[in-house]
């Protein structure tokens, strides 16, 4: 059963006006409240716990600030000692009403900083800069400026990452509110975030949302971001304690499904930036900023990006817009044919939409591309394979993964390729790599190990 006591901070001196505080103590815990209230110890009577006295002012007493108004829109005239006893009682049976909230609809006591928070909001005081309800949480980090810019200041984050976040915030909403079988979903405090809320919103995603499932490594994405967010939660001074450890479990990692993306051969690409396709140009608008991004390794949203002005001694460099960072790269001898062809730059004003449409009726065109390969994908937990022909599996992003493969496989180390992809882990890099068994015996038949003469033995 919770206790409530008004007590003064300090007794003495008698006549120095000192202020008024709630002590809460509930299901082990304790909260000391500032009220807001100042008063002179020798009007204060510690049985009752209230000020004594029935004069209507007291220069030495004082409540908190009001906004009241009058029928006329006038300030009501401040009565200190009626004024801090009303006070003492309204916030009294606000905490009261918050314990019995969080027992009915959490079935469950409240944290100290729950409690704290609670009070502040319904005494119309400005809560922490964090709040502890996850989505109130994860809302700040979205409109904050961390949640928009790099960490280390070297720009905007990419735009795919920021809708992430925001996709994420979104597909939590919907799960919450499911969980609590409402249209709107209620506070879910860090307390209440455990292993079964994230394993939860992994099942959630897994079976679809509104209608839509998503694939196996779409849910891998979304619950990395989850935790990220619990992460970021951990890391904030006042937030941190009341993440529950479980959440950061092993049992709750999960493993992205094998991808089974294509890439495009150096031969496979040759043949590509031979085909005619004069007479289709919106075609070989498109098949040339593919062979540009298969060659540099840029993302599709940098490709457009490039200007004569970035080319230099025969390298390009240019800035990412995903990470920031600056990234040289050799030219490739068809780049400078390819922009030759645009007045000095790369095609541009195609859309990502667009450009995967217009690669793959262009890529159906070229005769190596017919072969047929099985494309396996898991979705909705169930998973199923397709025979498909190559070029229906080439996207915009086979480009960037065709630099890398075809770099890897010619022997360039794989830091060296990641100083031009970017990526920061070589588990994330090799991802990219879509090598064959023999393709990687023929790497390894390259080295020196496996040609070198052999001695006879005498």
């Amino acid at each position: 059963m919770a206790t409530f006591h008004f007590y003064l901070r300090d007794a003495e001196p008698v006549d120095v006006p000192t202020a008024v505080h709630l002590h809460i103590r509930w299901a082990g815990q304790r909260l000391v409240y500032p009220t807001g209230c100042k008063v002179v110890p020798r009007h204060w009577n510690a049985t009752k716990e209230q000020v004594t006295g029935k004069a209507p002012t007291c220069p030495h007493c004082s409540p908190p600030p009001s906004d009241r108004v009058d029928a006329d829109g006038r300030p009501f005239a401040v009565e200190a000692h009626r004024d801090i006893n009303e006070r003492l009682k309204v916030l009294q049976a606000c905490a009261v009403g918050i314990l019995d909230t969080f027992a009915r609809e959490h079935n469950r006591a409240p944290s100290r900083n729950e409690l704290r928070d609670a009070l502040n909001s319904a005494d119309g005081k400005a809560t922490r800069d964090a709040p502890l309800d996850l989505l109130a949480f994860v809302q700040n980090f979205v409109d904050s400026k961390e949640g928009r810019e790099h960490v280390d200041g070297s720009g905007s984050l990419h735009f795919t990452t920021v809708n992430r976040y925001v996709l994420t915030l979104e597909l939590l909403k919907a799960y919450v509110a499911k969980r609590a079988n409402r249209k709107t979903p209620p506070p879910v405090y860090f307390s209440e975030v455990d292993g079964s809320f994230v394993s939860g919103f992994t099942h959630f995603l897994t079976k679809g949302v509104n209608g839509k499932t998503y694939a196996a490594n779409t849910v891998v994405k979304y619950s990395r971001t989850l935790r990220k967010f619990l992460r970021l939660a951990k890391e904030h001074r006042e937030v941190g304690k009341e993440v529950n450890p479980e959440v950061f479990s092993k049992r709750y990692t999960l493993k992205e499904d094998p991808s089974e993306q294509v890439y495009l051969t150096a031969a496979e690409l040759d043949a590509f930036y031979r085909l005619d396709l004069n007479a289709h140009p919106r075609l070989e608008r498109a098949r040339d900023l593919f062979i540009v991004g298969s060659w540099t390794g840029l993302r599709f949203g940098d490709l457009s990006r490039i200007q004569p002005e970035h080319i230099e001694g025969g390298r390009l460099r240019v800035r990412t817009s995903k990470t920031g960072k600056e990234v040289t790269i050799p030219l490739h001898p068809c780049i400078p044919a390819i922009m030759a062809k645009y007045g000095g730059r790369v095609p541009s004003g195609i859309s990502n939409q667009k450009q995967n449409g217009y690669i793959k009726e262009a890529a159906a065109m070229v005769p190596a591309l017919q072969v047929k390969t099985m494309e396996g994908r898991t979705k909705g937990g169930i998973r199923r394979e397709v025979a498909k022909y190559k070029w229906e599996r080439v996207t915009t992003h086979t480009a960037r993964r065709s630099f890398a493969s075809n770099c890897y496989r010619d022997g360039i180390p794989a830091r060296t390729i990641m100083a031009v992809t970017g990526h920061r882990t070589e588990q994330a890099f090799m991802r990219y790599i879509r090598l064959t068994n023999d393709e990687h015996a023929d790497i390894m038949a390259k080295s020196s190990l496996f040609t070198m003469p052999v001695l006879k033995a005498v």
